[in-house]
């Protein structure tokens, strides 16, 4: 992990099915129909349906986890600014931008096939506390 200098960054592709949306709701709970119900979805403004934002994070958590294995995350900002809609491949990047003896800081950013920004943020990693 000494090696993760700014600059260093770490790349993952994920295609988000609807099966994939609708166990993130079972198991969150989230059931709201604009992430399960096609016919209900079909009816917002986003014509059909999308996937949680918390399912985004949790590939966002799986990459960080990739870049630094033994690191505790300590603080994590995202804003969401489109919406990901099932079938859709997502480019998840995580980019350190900052590094010292205890903390790893990175940008986050889950980018839709066509380029369009899903989420992004910032989050903080703390490190050697195994």
């Amino acid at each position: 992990m000494h090696s993760l200098t700014a600059g260093t960054r770490y790349q993952r592709q994920h295609t988000i099915g609807q099966e994939d949306i609708n166990r993130f709701a079972a198991i969150s709970g989230d059931t709201n129909p604009i992430h399960t119900d096609p016919a209900v979805a079909a009816a917002t403004r986003f014509g059909r349906t999308i996937a949680h934002g918390m399912l985004l994070y949790g590939y966002i958590r799986a990459a960080l986890r990739n870049l630094a294995p033994s690191a505790v995350q300590q603080q994590q900002t995202l804003s969401f600014t489109n919406p990901v809609f099932a079938g859709d491949t997502v480019h998840v990047t995580v980019e350190v931008t900052g590094r010292d003896e205890n903390t790893i800081n990175c940008t986050v950013n889950v980018t839709r096939a066509d380029g369009k920004v899903a989420c992004s943020g910032e989050t903080r990693l703390i490190v050697g506390h195994e």
